[in-house]
């Protein structure tokens, strides 16, 4: 599988509320709840185009004059037992401080290019500051989980038999089956030194394709390759290769 790097880009909405009349607090009702939530979650193949949007929100306390959230991403991949934070994340890991007497603070923060397959989720601190800096209450809270499967197509080659010869050329039938969640193509598959153009292949979907190309030696190695000039993006690069004996005419 190619690895990705994990690029990040912030997308950041700070909503607070009208401020407090005079010092008294503002009424409850003009407050937002105290929250983290995932507010979108978009799977895709195309790696630029995997977004997911997190939002926190907290109501003042009657005792704080200004608020703050530090959103940190943590990330969980098929086989791990425990969520781990995603380092050197951009913009994560940082406080976010509210103008000071607002009802309520609501920030967004939005990541792009996230690596598959893999879950994501935040961990959103909360913490409310008095006058002169003081922390006079802090909490927590996660976010739902983000679920990014891997979409990308994944081709696989199965068997190859020989089917008819002439002229020391050989026409080779190979079984190509597309194990991914796309749509894969075009794409060729190369025989030795031949190769046969495809246009495409449906997720879960298998076909046949026909390689004229010159006879192998009996007892030799045959090499059948999918996607020989790497035109396709995959979930896994390493089933490409199918390695086998010379096959037996009509075997």
């Amino acid at each position: 599988m190619r690895s990705l790097p994990l690029s990040l880009a912030l997308l950041v909405l700070a909503t607070p509320a009208p401020p407090a009349v005079a010092a008294q607090a503002p009424p409850a009702m003009d407050r937002p709840a105290l929250s983290a939530a995932l507010d979108s979650c978009t799977p895709s193949v195309l790696p630029a185009e995997r977004v997911a949007v997190f939002i926190g929100s907290m109501p003042a306390l009657d005792t704080s004059e200004r608020m703050s959230m530090r959103f940190d991403l943590e990330r969980l991949r098929p086989g791990e037992r425990l969520w781990r934070r995603v380092v050197g994340a951009p913009t994560f890991g940082l406080w976010e401080r509210s103008l000071p007497n607002r009802a309520g603070f609501v920030f967004r923060k939005r990541v792009d290019g996230l690596q598959v397959p893999a879950g994501y989720r935040v961990l959103v601190r909360f913490r409310w500051e008095s006058a002169d800096g003081e922390i006079v209450q802090r909490t927590h809270r996660r976010t739902a989980v983000c679920q990014q499967p891997d979409l990308r197509p994944d081709l696989v080659p199965e068997t190859v038999t020989a089917i008819l010869d002439a002229a020391g050329l050989v026409l080779y039938s190979v079984q190509v089956r597309n194990a991914g969640r796309s749509t894969a193509g075009p794409f060729t598959v190369r025989v030795g030194s031949a190769s046969t153009e495809i246009a495409q292949l449906v997720e879960g979907r298998r076909t046949t394709v026909l390689v004229l190309a010159p006879a192998c030696a009996a007892g030799s190695r045959l090499l059948v390759r999918v996607d020989a000039d790497g035109r396709v993006e995959e979930a896994d690069e390493r089933g490409n290769l199918l390695r086998g004996f010379c096959p037996v005419l009509g075997g």
